[in-house]
């Protein structure tokens, strides 16, 4: 049991920073990661420097990072739940 719970956190503490990249969708629809804001907000920056973007509701700071898909973009350190503000 005790693997089983070390492997959903993990899994969640690897997923979750994911989703820092983009805002809710403004229409309610799907995410697409990373918003085109939050790969422009890295360009000419390495992995890990400070970056921002405007989103759906303000300012976006975050830090640098590989993107799934690749592209370095700007991720939100910790993402908020459909409807909250940042």
């Amino acid at each position: 049991m005790l693997k089983i719970v070390c492997a959903a956190v993990l899994a969640a503490s690897v997923a979750i920073p994911t989703l820092g990249a983009a805002d809710d969708a403004p229409d309610g629809g799907e995410h697409h990661w990373p918003r085109p804001q939050a790969i422009a907000a890295c360009k000419d920056k390495s992995e890990g420097d400070v970056c921002t973007f405007e989103g759906h509701h303000g300012a976006v700071s975050g830090t640098c990072r590989k993107a799934p898909s690749g592209d370095l973009a700007c991720f939100h350190p910790h993402p908020h739940p459909p409807g909250a503000e940042n």
